[in-house]
């Protein structure tokens, strides 16, 4: 679960923070694409109660988190509002943003992650595949770092990859105990600012970027301190992210779109996804890691699992 610092329905939601890396992530997409990606259409959408997943007619698929205030302010507006169906729809419409109704932004979000899946590549960008933040172990190890969103597996790799300390803030107080057995001190909503302020290395969750708060996370993060931005919903084209200075995004790629959705249908989670049809990956950012002093590891190390493009 993962902090918001703006009351997104007072914003506009991802219109109102999150946007313009949205849009700037659908025109390089459009870039990237070409002429190729008018023929492109939404073949199945899932709007699952802990994720929305989309795939294409092309089978690539995309996942998105679903932010809590979405479904708690949806039942009036879904009595009221007649959204046309999301199938069969051209992606470029979705991308742009032209769909109404409460899940439109989130939908947008797991679009663009699927549209993002055939540029993972060593043409592209900079991947690493060896799993949860362990490419660029210099971005973690003896560090001062703050997690914004208790994701557990998480922790007990910054643990393995020996942080100095671990600072977890997170507005799900159920998830305080299981957070601090071993991996790291519980910090206050009202002392985000502070522990953010002395962070070495700041860890978002992509659901950031879905409830709209990571614009203002990341004014809250020192200059000269590292970014990394993880989880499913971060699994769009990375370049908008990059110009902000995040040091590494990791992710997912969809592996199995029909499993997928058949998942999120059913009410399953995240947990079931990494178990069967998704595959992590590292998009890493070699000029930022070069600017913080921190790209030795990835640049030397033979076992690296790292794919330069």
């Amino acid at each position: 679960m993962v902090l918001t610092l703006t009351d997104s329905s007072q914003t506009g939601g991802i219109a109102g923070g999150s946007g313009q890396i949205l849009d700037e992530a659908a025109a390089t997409l459009g870039g990237l694409y070409g002429d190729g990606l008018a023929r492109l259409t939404v073949e199945r959408l899932v709007v699952g109660i802990f994720f929305v997943g989309v795939k294409l007619s092309n089978g690539c698929g995309g996942v998105a988190y679903t932010p809590p205030e979405a479904i708690k302010s949806a039942g009036n507006r879904i009595l009221k509002v007649n959204t046309p169906a999301i199938r069969g729809m051209p992606a470029t419409a979705v991308m742009a943003g032209k769909i109404p109704g409460p899940f439109a932004e989130v939908i947008r979000l797991a679009t663009l992650n699927a549209l993002s899946v055939p540029f993972f590549d060593a043409d592209h960008y900079c991947i690493d595949t060896s799993g949860d933040l362990s490419g660029v172990p210099t971005l973690f190890r003896n560090r001062r770092v703050c997690m914004v969103g208790a994701i557990i597996p998480l922790l007990k790799r910054l643990k393995e990859l020996g942080a100095a300390e671990v600072a977890i803030i997170d507005r799900k107080k159920e998830t305080q105990a299981e957070a601090e057995a071993g991996y790291g001190i519980f910090v206050p909503l009202e002392s985000t600012a502070a522990a953010l302020a002395r962070c070495e290395t700041a860890v978002f969750t992509g659901a950031a970027i879905a409830n709209n708060s990571i614009g203002e996370l990341l004014s809250l993060v020192p200059k000269d301190a590292a970014i990394a931005v993880v989880g499913p919903t971060a699994g769009f084209v990375p370049d908008p992210l990059f110009r902000r200075n995040i040091a590494l995004v990791g992710t997912v790629v969809v592996t199995d779109s029909d499993q997928a959705l058949e998942i999120l249908a059913e009410g399953g989670g995240g947990y079931r996804l990494f178990g069967s049809c998704v595959r992590k990956i590292n998009l890493v950012n070699v000029p930022r890691l070069r600017q913080l002093g921190l790209a030795s590891t990835l640049e030397q190390s033979e076992s690296s699992d790292a794919v330069m493009p």
